[in-house]
């Protein structure tokens, strides 16, 4: 599906591709992603005021995959030691900023206004009406962020961050949509660039749940402004320093001077507690990632070759109606094939340069018999993959492991949103995205293995 690129300042050319979201027989093999409640926030930390230190990467995180060595590698730059309520502040000014946009624009905006944008034009009725309800969902997404994030704050000592005085810029509703875009996205790179300086893994696993859901954010709102949902198999990571430049061209001013606290209890412990002895190595993960990658990869490769362009557009077609959606379909699910491809290759690549044997490919039933049994299929198999890079997450040593497995875990959640879209569901059904075992995955996934 060709789709043009959307600005922020220019959105009055913005052209949108029309999307479906077909109805599906669904199978009850997987379940998809449910909440994590906010009272998972609430875990030990310190307190502080965030540090804009530079976190920046000088390698893409893919590629940084792929040439790790055995011995391990650290970041490229050395980072400044903020504790996690400096991390938790700096989420929560970027939390607030979020959410006062999406409060402030559905305000200023009435629905008959955002339907009827110029960026939606292409868009059926169907789609256009079902806008200005997902923005409100969005919004409240942020503000349980916004909640959760300054309860936790509190309840380890600190200060949490107030909200700012903001102006977005936008005078349209195409402009308030190219802004959402930019603002989601970025969300996306705060978050992957923050998590690996996270102490407490109560903490780390409150912020990955946030972050798929942002990339379940970012996944739609690209998707309105005429851009691939999902733009590359690997998001990359933003420093604090870079974000925080972004975000304060929209301040205006702060309502108080933040005041610092000092005491900072997790300077004590030298490192993340997902650096810690857990009895499962770094080669496990990445070979649990990797049976996973195998299996999506392998799901997409062979039913795109089972079903036609016509069959997959017209199991989309009774909800959303003739256009480039449809027309653009198994494009958009190539395109996610060779997200999973690239994934498999990369991990395969880093387990080889760890002295490990990666696991192979193996023999798979995904038991669907329609089109529309295979979009109900692959979004409960993308949620899956969602919850089970959450509940790994933090049992990663290796710090540049880490980090790219962070870069695949939101291209998944944008994966799984665009797949709840078509198959008529909300792309982000909570603002927590909840995280799976090893042990429970695994059972899912075996129910698909023939044969290893």
């Amino acid at each position: 599906m060709s789709r043009k690129n959307a600005d922020t300042t220019d959105n009055s050319s913005t052209e949108q591709s029309n999307r479906s979201r077909g109805s599906t027989t669904r199978r009850g093999v997987l379940t998809g992603v449910a909440a994590l409640g906010s009272t998972a926030l609430l875990g030990s930390a310190s307190g502080g005021l965030i540090s804009a230190s530079d976190t920046t990467q000088s390698t893409p995180l893919a590629d940084q995959l792929q040439l790790l060595d055995a011995a391990g590698v650290q970041q490229a730059k050395e980072m400044s030691d903020p504790t996690d309520v400096d991390i938790l502040n700096y989420a929560l000014a970027l939390e607030h900023l979020e959410y006062a946009f999406y409060r402030d624009g559905l305000k200023e905006f009435g629905h008959d206004e955002l339907m009827g944008a110029s960026a939606l034009e292409s868009f059926s009725e169907t789609v256009r009406m079902e806008v200005p309800a997902y923005l409100a969902e969005i919004r409240d997404n942020e503000k349980a962020h916004v909640d959760a994030i300054a309860q936790t704050v509190e309840k380890l000592d600190g200060t949490p961050a107030t909200a700012a005085e903001y102006d977005f810029g936008y005078e349209t509703p195409s402009e308030f949509l190219a802004t959402g875009k930019a603002l989601e996205n970025t969300g996306v790179s705060a978050y992957a660039g923050a998590a690996p300086m996270i102490m407490s893994n109560k903490v780390l696993s409150a912020a990955l749940s946030i972050h798929t859901v942002e990339a379940r954010h970012a996944s739609f709102l690209n998707l309105v402004n005429s851009t691939s949902p999902f733009p590359k198999a690997f998001d990359e990571a933003k420093s604090m320093e870079e974000v925080l430049k972004i975000a304060g061209q929209f301040i205006t001013s702060t309502k108080e001077k933040q005041k610092k606290e000092n005491a900072k209890q997790n300077s004590d412990s030298g490192k993340p507690e997902r650096k810690q002895d857990d009895g499962t190595s770094d080669l496990d993960v990445l070979n649990y990632a990797l049976t996973l990658e195998h299996l999506e990869y392998a799901f997409y490769r062979d039913g795109l070759k089972e079903f036609s362009d016509s069959e997959l557009e017209n199991a989309v077609l009774c909800r959303f109606g003739d256009g480039e959606v449809t027309d653009g379909l198994k494009s958009d699910l190539a395109e996610i094939r060779d997200h999973e491809k690239a994934h498999v290759d990369a991990i395969t690549k880093t387990v080889k340069k760890l002295d490990g044997t990666p696991v192979e490919e193996a023999e798979y039933d995904f038991g669907y018999e329609t089109a529309s049994e295979f979009l109900g299929v692959a979004q409960a198999l993308e949620n899956t993959g969602v919850a089970a890079y959450l509940g790994a997450g933090p049992t990663v040593s290796n710090d540049t492991v880490f980090e790219a497995a962070a870069s695949i875990q939101s291209v998944e959640a944008r994966h799984a949103g665009f797949l709840n879209e078509l198959n008529g569901d909300l792309p982000f059904p909570k603002g927590f995205d909840e995280a799976k075992s090893m042990k429970e995955v695994t059972k899912i996934a075996g129910q698909f293995i023939v044969s290893n």
